[in-house]
């Protein structure tokens, strides 16, 4: 059966079917990577995904599952063609169970959506991003999304207590739910959170929620040392306060927000902004927070800590990235370190940059040692970018594995880190990950070309 007669089989069982304009389903927001769908399927209900890997399964032909298209590594791009399986129109939140504080979501309910709806009952869900307004639960848990707050509540994993999902054959399992404690069998809900729907498409989603905070009140730091700056990050939390997000900004990247949006962003010729987040259920303990944290950082070596409006300082923040997203070109290197390396790191991506004749900038989460390192591209004609991105990301990646870290923090491996993976892992551990691709994927239909290295 090829494409043409699997989308009148599934048209015919009222399964929304496209052919035409796929356009969009062809790429995220990584940059300069694209490929054409064969068709694109858009299931409402579990039966429906199960039909249409039952029929992938049975002629053979790739599916590659999506969210909504805001990842930065490749993960949903139809490399082999075949069926895209978008879930954006399963996007009902199911439950919002006060009482034991969990919601049970659809994989296509949009981030922010979940945000608001768990406020109208004082309860938080945790993980943000600058992408909330777009992306999909489903990406999120593919990859396992960190965001601004995993410092304090870790990443998208810690968050998941159970789901179900529909493998390759068609088979629907389910697993886990809403319990704080559950050791019977296999996490396989854990398993399937970061495999980039390689293992599995995901139906429904069980989350733990947090009582809503009232008060959260935000700083913004001024360094003139980098390693001065990375010091304090770390000083906040020895004191004993959880910041819920420790944000750094380096001045390149400052001076290049203000530069290509025009933001008036303060201290922008400091070596490094800090910016910090408490959040608290009482108004006087928000103010003792803040004091302390604020106190800490003075300690640590601050030039200056200003108490700031949450919007103006979170704007200083996400400008950095608008800025970088408005250039002739760009790459991103979503590098972790532990956290007292993060210094070594940005400097090694400046020297790096320099002996490629490139220029760079770095931001990110401070609290968990996260620094995004985007190697920018202002001039489109520039030569240098041609002959040496590809060495410097090599050497960016190479630095953070020497120093204990990883290829990834949030972005997940996707299409583009694939074959960085025997950087950070050896034959044998990318084995037993085959292996478990094998038994859940004998045929290899999902998400194919993602993850494991090239042959």
């Amino acid at each position: 059966m090829d494409l043409a007669a699997v989308a009148e089989h599934l048209r015919a069982l009222d399964i929304d079917v496209l052919t035409e304009d796929l356009e969009p389903y062809g790429h995220d927001e990584t940059m300069n990577l694209h490929a054409d769908a064969g068709i694109v399927v858009r299931p409402r209900s579990t039966p429906e995904i199960q039909e249409i890997l039952r029929v992938a399964s049975r002629e053979s032909i790739p599916v590659t599952p999506r969210g909504g298209g805001t990842g930065k590594a490749g993960a949903c791009i139809p490399t082999e063609g075949g069926i895209v399986l978008s879930v954006e129109r399963m996007n009902r939140i199911k439950e919002i169970d006060a009482n034991n504080r969990y919601a049970v979501v659809e994989p296509g309910v949009i981030l922010h959506t979940l945000h608001e709806e768990c406020e109208k009952q004082n309860l938080f869900y945790p993980i943000d991003m600058s992408s909330g307004g777009s992306c999909l639960m489903a990406g999120n848990v593919a990859c396992d999304a960190g965001g601004e707050r995993a410092v304090k509540y870790g990443t998208t994993r810690a968050q998941v207590t159970g789901c179900e999902a529909v493998l390759a054959d068609g088979t629907v399992i389910r697993t886990g739910g809403k319990l704080a404690k559950d050791v019977a069998g296999y996490s396989l809900h854990h398993l399937l959170t970061g495999s980039e729907g390689t293992l599995g498409v995901l139906t429904e989603i069980t989350l733990r929620l947090a009582p809503l905070p009232p008060y959260r009140r935000t700083l913004l730091a001024a360094f003139d040392s980098l390693d001065l700056a990375a010091e304090a990050a770390l000083r906040v939390e020895a004191t004993g306060y959880r910041p819920s997000a420790i944000e750094l900004i380096e001045r390149a990247a400052v001076q290049l927000a203000q530069e290509m949006i025009g933001a008036k962003i303060p201290h922008a010729d400091s070596a490094a902004l800090l910016l910090v987040e408490i959040e608290a259920f009482r108004e006087d303990d928000a103010d003792a927070q803040i004091e302390g944290v604020a106190e800490a950082l003075l300690e640590a070596g601050a030039e200056d800590v200003v108490l700031a409006k949450r919007e103006e300082v979170w704007g200083v923040r996400h400008s950095v990235a608008e800025a970088i997203k408005s250039l002739p070109a760009y790459s991103a290197v979503d590098s972790v370190v532990p956290r007292r390396r993060m210094p070594e790191l940005v400097r090694a991506a400046h020297t790096i940059a320099e002996a490629n004749g490139i220029e760079v900038v770095c931001f990110g989460h401070a609290g968990d040692g996260n620094i995004h390192i985007d190697f920018i591209r202002r001039d489109a004609n520039d030569p240098n970018w041609d002959t040496g991105i590809q060495k410097a990301v090599r050497a960016v990646l190479e630095k953070c594995i020497s120093l204990g870290g990883s290829i990834t923090a949030e972005h997940g491996v996707g299409l583009l880190r694939r074959d960085d993976m025997p950087l950070q892992f050896d034959e044998g551990t990318l084995d037993a990950m085959r292996a478990l691709k094998r038994a859940w994927d004998p045929q290899g239909i999902l998400n194919p070309g993602k993850v494991f290295p090239s042959p």
